[in-house]
């Protein structure tokens, strides 16, 4: 019943992510709804009773009550609302209390001025409007209005009303920033769980020696790209890579330097390939290369650029080497995303066996 009533009230209004709008919203609705409903009643209690001022005040209330509720479900203006509402209260205390003289302890109402602003209005402006309410009603409560210790006004009396008002301001203060408090530091923590898991999803799809993407990475988004080959007939084309005789630099240099090699070919490859290609480290000294919306033809021309760029570059420390180069060609006859990329392997495989720095497309 409670969670159909919140959602009642709060449809329509974009709440997400901000709690203080939405304990606005409610607070402001609660107050307005219970001022329409007792103001309504008081109009007749009063009237009846001749006590004609408060009546007309009730009419007031009640009027504005109504105009706030519009302006909060049927313009969704929560703000508006929330202002004209707790200036519709600070008025009505003041007055209520002079004109009452705390007959039938209207001051006591006082009390839950701060309970009401500072959650509506928020820390800063409620505690304005409540300073300001108070300094308006403390003279008048010094001065006299109100009956003290059966009648008789007393600094005893106005002291325990003084502390009581500010205690009750107090624990508004201290629970509203100690909310707000708590909400930034909860915001704080899922920003920093938001790198932190940002952080952890790019390495579990980037190779942490080349700081290319993946086997894992290639093929999710290879599953992607081949669904739409199969779909729409969209072109798509693979290209594996090899640098030729990796063991020997690893052999006569040693590791550490075979490292360096594989990030300067790694920098290499991703400087001659376009933004949308996707290139991996498949393994050891083994990459490929999907181009999405790319002919065979046009893949060939690509990896014999990259050939060339690998055959003319001088690596640190080794000096020259050469690559091997597999393509292939994904098409509805890949019954499975293994068997294109074998394709492509069986490509690079030929490319090896007929004498290593060369470009072999897959012949089926």
């Amino acid at each position: 019943m409670i969670k159909k009533i919140k959602a009642l009230l709060t449809e329509g209004f974009d709440l997400k992510n901000n709690p203080f709008l939405y304990r606005r919203l409610i607070m402001t609705a609660a107050l307005l709804s219970i001022a329409l409903f007792a103001f309504t009643a008081f109009i007749f209690i009063n009237y009846s009773l001749g006590n004609y001022t408060l009546a007309i005040m009730d009419i007031m209330v009640t009027l504005l009550s109504t105009i706030s509720l519009y302006l909060l479900f049927v313009k969704k203006k929560i703000e508006f609302a929330a202002i004209v509402s707790t200036t519709m209260l600070f008025f009505f205390l003041i007055f209520f209390s002079f004109i009452t003289k705390n007959n039938g302890f209207g001051l006591v109402w006082t009390l839950c001025f701060s309970l009401f602003v500072i959650p509506i209005l928020g820390t800063r402006k409620g505690m304005i409007m409540t300073g300001v309410f108070y300094l308006i009603l403390v003279p008048l409560v010094y001065s006299g209005i109100g009956e003290w210790d059966n009648g008789f006004w007393s600094k005893a009396a106005f002291t325990r009303f003084f502390m009581a008002s500010l205690t009750v301001v107090y624990t508004a203060y201290f629970f509203e920033s100690s909310s707000v408090a708590a909400y930034r530091t909860i915001l704080e923590i899922r920003e920093k769980e938001k790198i932190y898991l940002k952080k952890l999803e790019n390495l579990s799809v980037t190779d942490q020696l080349t700081n290319l993407h993946n086997r894992r990475y290639f093929d999710d988004h290879f599953e992607i790209e081949k669904q739409k080959v199969e779909r729409y007939g969209v072109l798509l084309c693979l290209i594996m890579v090899d640098i030729d005789h990796f063991k020997s630099i690893n052999d006569k240099y040693g590791h550490p330097v075979g490292d360096k090699v594989l990030k300067e070919f790694s920098l290499l490859l991703r400087n001659n390939i376009r933004g949308s290609d996707i290139l991996s480290r498949w393994g050891g000294e083994e990459f490929i290369i999907m181009l999405p919306g790319t002919s065979i033809a046009n893949s060939l021309l690509i990896a014999e650029k990259i050939r060339k760029s690998i055959a003319t570059r001088q690596f640190e420390i080794i000096g020259s080497l050469t690559a091997s180069f597999g393509v292939s060609e994904v098409n509805a006859s890949c019954s499975t995303n293994r068997e294109a990329i074998h394709r492509a392997d069986k490509a690079l495989y030929r490319a090896k066996k007929q004498g290593r720095n060369r470009v072999v497309a897959y012949q089926q």
